[in-house]
């Protein structure tokens, strides 16, 4: 929290952990709100949450175009960038086609048809993630129900069981 240069905007407690919400933020030009996550009084996470709101879906892969090279640029080669298909009812391609030829998030163009539709219903998915000796780092673009949500995650490796301890055991909502 000494890091921040304001107040947190929110705190809340829930399932043992603690969140620390700062916002509005900006991360490569975009709005964004910063959640930091502590169980066991150890910081487990930080994410930053894009708050764009778009009437054009495909606005949301232009976004997530945005920030990757950032994201490049700091942490190196990604271990994993892929886009998952899970249904192909809004491509004019095949599933088949599409995990060949659109498999990994930068084969997908905000000039793609439906490509931001195809986010919030669920039927797509990207994500990039890395991974250091002391953190995970994931990017996602992804959605359901119509909304699609944009962040990036950072997940400390050491701290990670303290995260996993925190959560009352059989709650399938973490």
């Amino acid at each position: 929290m000494a890091t921040e240069p304001g107040k947190p905007s929110a705190l809340l407690e829930n399932k043992g952990e603690v969140i620390v919400q700062y916002g509005p933020a900006m991360l490569g030009g975009l709005d964004c709100r910063i959640l930091y996550i502590f169980a066991q009084d150890h910081l487990v996470r930080a994410k930053y949450i894009f708050e764009a709101a778009h009437t054009n879906l495909n606005d949301f892969i232009a976004d997530y175009r945005e920030i990757e090279p950032l994201l490049l640029k700091k942490h190196g080669e990604a271990a994993s960038a892929r886009a998952i298909w899970e249904d192909d009812s809004t491509q004019p391609e095949p599933k088949s086609y599409l995990d060949q030829d659109r498999a990994t998030p930068t084969s997908i163009l905000p000039s793609d048809l439906n490509v931001g539709l195809a986010v919030s219903l669920g039927h797509l998915r990207l994500l990039t993630e890395w991974t250091t000796t002391r953190t995970y780092i994931l990017h996602a673009l992804a959605g359901g129900g119509g909304r699609i949500t944009h962040q990036v995650e950072y997940r400390s490796v050491e701290w990670e069981p303290l995260e996993t301890s925190a959560t009352p055991k059989g709650d399938p909502g973490h």
